[in-house]
């Protein structure tokens, strides 16, 4: 039960500080004409980029592995239908540090999945979160869900997708450390 909660509260929070250095030792990055992907851009970057990608790396790996066990622990409807999704998010979160931003099209690929994923996993956590004896963390991933989503189909004055980026991650990184304190 231990090992589960260290996971996902490590799942939820790794890989803010690799993000924080990579932003502070890019001068050229600006949350209203960047996405967050390109700190991990590996030919133009560097260093940055291999700093943003082992936080994505590390921090999906964790993700998916507490999904994974929180799954074999609680072999159950009410758990599998949202750890599978939240497993398939881990795993997408450390694709999008495998295959930055220069490795093309997959990249593009692989970040829409993850956000889709989330959203998906938030939205069907509160569906599940009675059965769990959880409905405040339901309502709160119904709102985070809804929220993220809206965030992502809204017209926004600025070019980049960062601050989108940002808040789904922050949102979806409250929720797992709640759902985590309850579930593990």
């Amino acid at each position: 039960m231990r090992l589960c909660r260290v996971l996902g509260i490590l799942g939820a929070t790794t890989a803010y500080p690799f993000i924080a250095i990579s932003i502070t030792i890019s001068p050229w990055f600006n949350f209203y004409d960047n996405a967050l992907s390109d700190l991990g851009n590996m030919t133009l970057h560097g260093s940055t980029g291999w700093i943003y990608n082992i936080g994505l790396i590390l921090s999906g790996s964790l993700v998916a592995s507490f999904a994974i066990l929180i799954s074999l622990r609680n072999r159950s409807w009410k758990y599998l239908i949202w750890t599978v999704l939240l497993a398939a998010a881990g795993i997408d979160l450390a694709m999008i540090g495998f295959f930055p931003e220069n490795a093309g099209g997959i990249h593009m690929l692989v970040s829409a999945a993850f956000f889709i994923l989330i959203d998906l996993t938030m939205l069907v956590y509160s569906y599940a979160s009675w059965q769990l004896g959880s409905p405040t963390i339901g309502a709160v991933a119904l709102v985070f869900g809804i929220a993220s989503a809206i965030v992502w189909f809204g017209r926004w004055p600025w070019r980049g997708v960062a601050i989108q980026e940002a808040l789904t991650s922050a949102l979806t990184a409250i929720w797992l450390i709640m759902a985590c304190l309850r579930n593990a």
